[in-house]
């Protein structure tokens, strides 16, 4: 069996205590390699009244000891719909330009610390940056579907062929997706009727869950041919999401996720780490995924506050190993790593799901 390790006891990116934008969290950061150093764009989190995310810039020449580039958020709410919130940065380069996917909230979350009580729950989206250098951002907008609820959008790191209905293959943008309610979970629940939703097609053939989607785009802002790709099929899997960016390797692509499984007696949530692995010429073939997890919560910084959350957003590859960041505990980056032909040796093994 395949596992990642942690690389240390400890997360190795924490609050800043006296920073009043981040004191409460910094996690769920995008990161990747540019100019020989490491960018992390981290989320943070520094009152709880509101709990209005912001998103700060580090460095690191090693990947593990990062240094903050300012006292200040690098972004932060500013438009209608993110105006409450901006979560969960994932960085994908296309070209020389680097493409920043983060999930934006348009209303406020909590009151004075207490969830806001709705008709139905906030809907969130997904919207596009575009930067260099990590300092301005080009706003691109929302690229989610209307009424979706959608978050974990990640982007492929370069055109891909799509397949058509007809068979034909075009080189196409590419992301994966996660709509809350493309479900027969949500669409047969209480607040469906309440909603205005498109669905891509018949709701009858819906996954039951929420589930990871693949879609298409030739310009990166409208998006289309919506498919589901990885859907959860046991009982006490509640859903799933995109986690890293794709990753290109010769045997595929690869794609870090997180899986999330429901404790039926308290209902209490455990996001662990998965991988699966997906043919270069035909993203929606899979050639391997693994049934387990490769990462699950077990340490104290992961299982803090009755949480139990490792949550995969950002990472890269250098010398056949496979560095992965993630949220813990809805307050901390920790940081795993393992060996990247080992893990396609695991995912070739065993093969495509049978179900």
């Amino acid at each position: 069996m395949f596992k990642l390790k942690r690389v240390q006891d400890k997360p190795i990116f924490q609050p800043d205590k006296n920073l009043f934008w981040e004191k409460e969290g910094v996690f769920n950061a995008g990161v990747i390699e540019k100019d020989g150093e490491i960018y992390m764009l981290y989320r943070a989190v520094g009152e709880k009244g509101a709990y209005i995310s912001h998103i700060g810039l580090a460095k690191s020449k090693n990947g593990i000891k990062f240094d903050r580039v300012s006292d200040q958020p690098v972004f932060g709410p500013s438009k209608e719909y993110d105006k409450w919130g901006t979560e969960d940065p994932r960085i994908t380069k296309i070209g020389d330009e680097y493409f920043v996917t983060y999930v934006a909230i348009p209303e406020r979350i909590m009151d004075h610390g207490q969830s806001i009580q709705r008709e139905v729950p906030l809907t969130t989206s997904m919207a596009l940056l575009k930067t260099k250098d990590f300092l301005t951002f080009e706003h691109l907008g929302v690229i989610t579907p209307f009424g979706s609820d959608n978050k974990d959008v990640v982007l492929f790191p370069k055109k891909i062929p799509h397949i058509d209905e007809h068979g034909v293959s075009t080189l196409r943008y590419a992301m994966l997706h996660r709509p809350n309610r493309w479900s027969k979970d949500w669409l047969h629940g209480p607040y469906a009727s309440k909603v205005p939703i498109h669905l891509p097609f018949h709701e009858e053939d819906m996954p039951q869950k929420p589930s990871v989607w693949i879609a298409w785009s030739d310009d990166l802002i409208t998006w289309d041919s919506h498919k589901p790709l990885m859907v959860p099929s046991k009982v006490h899997s509640a859903k799933n999401g995109p986690g890293l960016p794709p990753i290109e390797t010769p045997d595929g692509w690869l794609v870090i996720y997180h899986h999330v499984n429901e404790n039926q007696t308290t209902k209490k949530l455990t996001y662990t780490v998965r991988a699966a692995l997906f043919d270069l010429k035909d993203p929606t073939k899979y050639i391997g995924k693994i049934p387990y997890d490769i990462l699950i919560p077990e340490v104290s910084f992961e299982t803090e506050n009755g949480s139990a959350i490792v949550f995969p957003t950002g990472g890269f590859v250098k010398d056949d190993v496979l560095y992965i960041y993630y949220g813990c505990s809805d307050m901390y980056v920790g940081l795993a790593t393992g060996s990247l032909s080992e893990l396609i040796t695991e995912l070739k093994h065993v093969g495509p799901p049978i179900n």
